[in-house]
């Protein structure tokens, strides 16, 4: 790979330089603990609409041109910019600018409710989408966690009603000044970082990190996902003891989600279409979610029983198959500078490949990842309490 990483020192936050000579562009990804989960309880979608408003606020300060995207998780708030190196200056500028000033208030009430109105013509596709509600909920409930507030409290048509007051709150509570994490991909050495390092980490107290959350449910039945009268679904937490581990997590859920996987299998000794899921990334930890497609009741009890008696074994041979494609993953994750500066964002997150490291996690490491998480896997739709024959 043509770069170098480099952690720079210092307290308070994780700052991260990645150093491209040649690069014609720079990128910066600034993590912050700003998601759903810290909604206030009386202002559900605060930081869904803080998401819009920060992405608005940045590209109307920018005079030079910028590629940026925005994302909120249960804990955090990712944004990702990508302008010309010549304007990483600007850039800087604006990252450190716009947060201060959505902690001021200073937001046009033309602004807010234009993004509040982008906000309900998202949130009437999703839900319109059962599996992308299902999927989230279940995220929720494996980890024993509240369900995202996007999904159950924020409805369509409300999101106006939040006032620059309770943005204001949202962000004063979590010190949204400050990243958790800044990534920074530029053709620049390391060293002439180090001031944007210091202007964006945080003081040690300032920022609420995103915690492990070891209480998991276990297999059991639940309620209350769309669509579980003609699908079982299932949700299979996958912890994340540190960043080194990422990579065996991702392994791990793809393994779970493959056409040969175990819950594939499931579907295949009862008779039932697997219909596939996701990977849902939460605090510590992320969920895989996918869903049995069902015709009868005896089909929903049988899928409880298979999955409490295959406990996600798989074979060596298909751990051993997936793990050697890492390599060629890596090369294209870093092809340009974008590309790379998510590539190492994700890894850190959680639930991606990294760039840089050589190897591959062992097949052990993932198969015992894979039965962990099937341990603590909360079902929905299914009566897995019942042994004997199908």
């Amino acid at each position: 790979m043509n770069g170098e990483i480099f952690q720079l020192p210092g307290e308070g936050g994780s700052a991260i330089v990645v150093h491209r000579p040649g690069s014609p562009t720079t990128s910066v990804i600034a993590t912050y603990a700003l998601g759903f989960g810290h909604d206030p309880t009386d202002a559900p979608g605060v930081a869904h609409l803080y998401e819009h408003l920060y992405l608005a606020t940045l590209r109307a300060i920018m005079t030079a041109p910028i590629v940026a995207q925005a994302q909120t998780h249960a804990d955090t708030m990712s944004v990702s910019a990508t302008v010309l190196a010549e304007a990483d200056r600007e850039l800087v500028t604006a990252l450190t600018t716009t947060p201060q000033m959505l902690a001021e208030g200073t937001i046009d009430d033309d602004v807010r409710l234009r993004e509040c109105r982008a906000i309900d013509v998202e949130l009437s596709e999703w839900f319109g989408n059962p599996l992308l509600v299902a999927g989230h909920k279940l995220a929720a409930l494996a980890t024993r966690r509240p369900q995202p507030a996007r999904f159950d409290e924020c409805r369509i048509g409300t999101s106006s009603t939040i006032a620059t007051q309770d943005l204001q709150t949202h962000a004063a509570l979590q010190g949204a000044a400050f990243p958790e994490r800044i990534v920074i991909v530029s053709p620049r050495p390391a060293e002439e970082w180090l001031l944007l390092a210091q202007v964006m980490r945080p003081p040690a107290s300032a920022v609420v990190p995103a915690t492990s959350h070891i209480g998991c449910g276990r297999l059991g039945s639940r309620g209350g996902v769309p669509g579980a009268d003609s699908r079982v679904y299932i949700g299979i937490p996958l912890h994340l003891s540190n960043p080194e581990k990422a990579e065996a997590v991702q392994l791990a859920a793809q393994m779970l989600l493959h056409g040969q996987g175990p819950l594939a299998e499931v579907g295949d000794r009862v008779g039932v279409r697997f219909r596939g899921g996701s990977v849902v990334p939460t605090a510590g930890c992320v969920v895989v979610t996918g869903s049995w497609v069902i015709e009868n009741s005896r089909q929903r009890e049988a899928i409880g029983v298979a999955v409490s008696q295959l406990r996600g074994q798989i074979s060596p041979a298909l751990i051993t198959a997936q793990a050697s494609l890492v390599p060629e993953r890596r090369c294209a994750v870093a092809a340009t500078s974008a590309t790379l500066a998510t590539a190492i964002d994700d890894w850190q997150s959680g639930y991606g490949i990294s760039p840089t490291a050589v190897g591959t996690p062992s097949v052990d490491e993932i198969d015992y990842i894979m039965c962990a998480g099937w341990k603590r896997s909360v079902l929905v739709g299914a009566h897995p309490a019942r042994s004997g024959p199908f």
